[in-house]
Formats: C-alpha cells, structure tokens, sequence
C-alpha cells in the first residue's frame, strides 16, 4: 500500500515518561531474555541487580509504540503498523542505571528521509535521572516501507551513518545462541514489548511473514549479551554504546550466530541465522575505561 505522509511536524515531541526501575522490572526484563547471571537476577548483591542495558528499549517503548508516531506523521497506528519495521538502534550509556531509581524518557520525531524502500524514520529518546543527569540516549530509526514522503528529507540528527562491517570467517570470534521458539512470548511479557506479529502465527501470516519472528530487540539483546562476555568480562556496566542495523529475520526456533571482534577502540559485530544471511549488520560497540 503506497501512501503518502507529511513531514509538517518533524523536530515535536513524542511524550515524556516516567519509568521506576523496581526489582520487578530489572529481574523480569532479564529473564525474558533467559538470561541467568547473578548481577541481572540477584536483587539482594551489593549495589542491586544490574539493568541489562538492552532494556533502554523496553524503557523507550511506550513512546516508540508507534501511538504518537502515527498521529505525527498523519496515518492512523494500524497504518503504520502494517509497515513499519525497526531498522536501526543506536543507544549510548552515560552512566549504569542503579535499581530502585526513577528515570524520565522523552523521545522526538528528529528526521524523515525518503529512501527506495521508503520512508526512513529517526526518532532520538533521551533517559535522564532525577538531577536531570543523562543515563542512557536512543537512536531509534524505522523503515516505512514502500510509503513516500512530501520531500526529499526532513530534519537533522547527529547519530551519525553505521558503517558495513565486515566479518569474515577466520577474522572473528563466533557465538552460536540457540533461539527458542518460546523465547517472543516471555520477552514479550518480561519487556514488556508486545507486537502479535512475534507470537501469534495468525497474525504473522497475515502480515506476509513466514512465521512469527523474534523481536529486533531481542536479537539485538541477545547479540549485547555475548558481547558483554566476550569483551567485558560479563560486567554490563562497561558497555557505551551498542548500535547495528537490523537486516534479516530470526525465527524462533533456530540458532543464530554473533560474530564478533575487537577493532580499534571498540567492537565490531554482526549476526547471522542459520542459513548464513544477517539478520543485524554494521554493529559497532564501545567500552568504557575499567
């Protein structure tokens, strides 16, 4: 369905929210990934659990449902839904989140470009504490696709274009992490992010998919995690960045494999399913200083 949309209102305001990070929230964001580390699910060590930092997604999801998005861009959310697809997360880490504390979201409809494929969408999502102190900062770009824009290109960001990466074989560590098919349902619920298009087949098909498919966070979480362990020694409070393009499909059930690889200052990465084609592509981490 082509249509086209207005960049009228490109540079306002998504909303502000406001998000407690309770025991509750860190422990249940962690096990819906299955991950089983003390410092994700162990409340009572010193200092709390860790949040996981792919949870900032999950922190940014009720503005990046999509709710505020359609109505800027002037379709309805059914609309936008049918179309849009996460094509890129860029989020940086200006100091750990601490369990307990209540952190503040607001999000902006930064940019509007239009591409071959369609409409490219960038929003920017700023987590600041109670001081008003930066914690965490998202890029979080989605593809409209086959949708036109009133212009060439709307708007201005400053995150910078990902850069291709490339992983051959003998050049890379390889961690394979086995997908389970039940894995979108307890994410969906541990977000909580839910889309039906990533548990419910009916409406998977529907959309034209081959199946359910495992959320772009998710994979992108599961891809931090074995970053983490590799480059950080397993301490989530190190990682500064984390950022790739989303480019393939990953259907529960199947294994996917991260390549991964120290470059320079920082990490470079990519995954792939298990016929070989990537699913995220031109990943690039950074640490901070131990």
């Amino acid at each position: 369905m082509d249509m086209r949309i207005s960049s009228a209102r490109v540079g306002e305001k998504l909303g502000t929210i406001e998000t407690e990070l309770t025991p509750r929230r860190l422990l249940a964001y962690s096990a819906g990934l299955e991950l089983g580390d003390d410092c994700y699910l162990d409340d009572a060590r010193p200092g709390g659990a860790e949040m996981m930092p792919a949870m900032c997604a999950a922190v940014e999801w009720p503005l990046a449902d999509g709710v505020r998005i359609s109505e800027l861009i002037g379709v309805t959310l059914a609309q936008y839904r049918k179309v849009g697809v996460h094509a890129e997360q860029d989020s940086r880490y200006h100091r750990p989140p601490r369990m307990g504390e209540t952190l503040t979201t607001t999000g902006w409809l930064e940019v509007l470009r239009q591409t071959r494929a369609g409409v490219l969408m960038t929003c920017r999502y700023d987590t600041v504490d109670r001081e008003g102190a930066p914690v965490f900062t998202s890029y979080n770009s989605g593809m409209l696709r086959g949708w036109e824009l009133d212009r060439p290109r709307a708007g201005d960001s400053d995150a910078g274009a990902l850069q291709p990466v490339a992983l051959d074989e003998g050049q890379a560590a390889k961690t394979d992490v086995p997908v389970a098919r039940h894995l979108p349902h307890i994410y969906s619920e541990g977000g909580p992010i839910w889309n039906p298009i990533h548990t419910e087949r009916l409406v998977a098909l529907a959309a034209d998919l081959p199946d359910i498919i495992l959320h772009g966070s998710a994979t992108w979480a599961l891809a931090m995690d074995r970053v983490i362990r590799a480059h950080a020694g397993g301490d989530p409070r190190r990682l500064k960045r984390f950022a790739c393009r989303f480019t393939g499909m990953v259907i529960p059930g199947e294994t996917i494999t991260v390549r991964h690889r120290a470059a320079g200052d920082g990490i470079e990465f990519d995954t792939v399913n298990a016929d070989g084609r990537p699913v995220l592509s031109c990943g690039v981490a950074e640490l901070h200083s131990v």
